[in-house]
């Protein structure tokens, strides 16, 4: 092929318009039924398709084989599978980062070299297309978290505020009160002691009265205007469900829509990207939910639908949802199994609490730790039934083991800090647990571990059954 062929092949391979009719071109020049480029993304150490090219290719496992054996030996011959399950003669070559396969090529040899030795060139430009691509989604990404952070920040210092105004204003009321009633006292003590006194001491005395009704009016004035600023919070962030909620759930939505190529073919690094944006919305809406879910528990808006709760039941419906986090990590995960008993609870407040404590447990624990779920029946309180959560973490200081349960303590090396949240899981926990006639708490030796346990009524009568 000539120097300006050459040209011609790497800007149509440069150009997403003319990749792929480059594609079938260059397969025809080669004499096989398909040409594939891949480059190396190192984000993830091995070769992938590179944009404009297949992405889902049969049988991925023996493709992924002949791609390693080709980036370790230069070049490698084989038999894929292309469009079927029938395999194709093909000849793979990889140098500077980037791999070319030939499928279905006959039994002559191809005359690669000269397409070899642009093959670094066209990976440098997939290389840009794919950085460039992440710039824009990493800068939009940062963008959006720094608005709704900001915003969220603004409320929380108002709210703070109003609370320390509030609460000085009751301190003041206070010290006044305190200083009357040691006036008044004082008087009283003259008034015994000087009889002929008495009408003066008792002109006295009403005006002190006075001064202390007026007092303890201004300290019930202060004390309802911290309870009103208080209220005024918890009603204004229980109300806020829907406006801090729905651009997350829409962003969710639009992130599915374009994950299934509505919008056009999706590449395997937008894939990857789309991931990551993803993980970042549904961590923040777990942020935004649990502010929320302690607001509407401070509000007095949470009702508990109680019943008889199989605890088995429970037990098995929450294993999908952390046994992935305890396999990542590489935990020991040991669970109550038999017969186990029922107890009086809302169900879903109780898997609430349950997914809580064991992601902590999960989270503060080493990789290759031990985690158990235990269930007891204390012998001196038949009326009640503990479940237990214990892992063999960095466990809890002395000084911190009831401050975990306030609502935004963190304490580092604790199990009140949940990865980055806000300090508010165990808070909203113990909340749920009392809400349903039990409690929370938790025994800890700093640098052995911690057993946090959950106390529950128990139910004589079994629950229904499913159909």
């Amino acid at each position: 092929m000539t120097a300006p062929g050459l040209l011609q092949v790497v800007a149509a391979l440069a150009t997403p318009a003319t990749r792929r009719e480059a594609a079938v071109g260059l397969a025809r020049a080669f004499g096989c039924e398909a040409v594939l480029l891949f480059v190396r993304d190192d984000e993830v150490g091995m070769l992938l398709t590179a944009p404009g090219f297949p992405q889902t290719l049969p049988d991925g496992r023996r493709w992924r084989a002949f791609l390693a054996e080709c980036d370790r030996r230069g070049a490698y011959h084989g038999d894929l599978p292309f469009t079927g399950a029938l395999a194709l003669p093909s000849i793979g070559y990889c140098e500077h980062g980037a791999a070319l396969v030939l499928v279905g090529v006959s039994t002559e040899q191809p005359d690669v070299p000269w397409f070899m030795a642009l093959l670094p060139l066209i990976a440098a430009v997939f290389a840009g297309e794919r950085a460039a691509a992440q710039a824009n989604l990493h800068a939009a990404q940062a963008r959006d978290a720094a608005s709704h952070a900001s915003a969220l920040a603004t409320v929380l210092d108002a709210t703070r505020r109003n609370l320390e105004t509030a609460l000085a204003a009751a301190r003041d009321a206070e010290d006044e009160l305190l200083m009357s009633n040691a006036l008044l006292q004082e008087q009283a003590t003259e008034l015994a002691v000087a009889n002929e006194q008495m009408q003066e001491q008792a002109v006295a005395m009403e005006e002190q009265t006075e001064r202390l009704v007026q007092s303890n009016q201004a300290l019930e004035s202060a004390k309802l205007a911290a309870e009103h600023a208080n209220r005024a919070k918890s009603e204004f962030l229980a109300t806020m469900s829907h406006e801090l909620r729905t651009p997350l759930n829409a962003i969710s939505g639009h992130l599915q829509l374009l994950d299934m190529g509505l919008h056009g073919p999706v590449t395997a690094n937008q894939r990857a990207a789309f991931e990551r944006i993803d993980r970042n919305q549904h961590h923040l809406l777990g942020l935004i939910n649990s502010v929320l879910n302690l607001a509407r528990i401070e509000a007095g808006r949470l009702d508990y639908q109680l019943e008889a709760v199989a605890l088995a039941g429970v037990i098995t419906d929450i294993a999908p949802m952390i046994e992935p986090q305890i396999h990542l990590r590489r935990h020991r995960y040991r669970t109550a199994r038999g017969a186990l008993p029922t107890v009086t609870a809302d169900r879903e407040k109780l898997r609430q609490i349950l997914l809580n404590l064991l992601s902590n447990a999960v989270k503060f624990t080493d990789p290759g730790g031990t985690i158990c779920l235990e269930v007891h029946e204390p012998i001196n309180d038949e009326g009640t039934v503990q479940i237990v959560v214990i892992d063999d973490g960095p466990g809890i200081p002395a000084d911190k083991r009831e401050s975990i349960f306030e609502p935004f303590v963190q304490v580092d090396g604790s199990h009140s800090r949940v990865g980055q949240g806000a300090g508010l899981g165990l808070a909203i926990s113990r909340d749920l647990a009392r809400g349903m006639s039990g409690d929370l708490t938790v025994r800890s030796v700093a640098g052995k571990g911690a057993e946090f346990t959950l106390s529950l009524p128990r139910c004589s009568t079994e629950p229904p059954q499913g159909p």
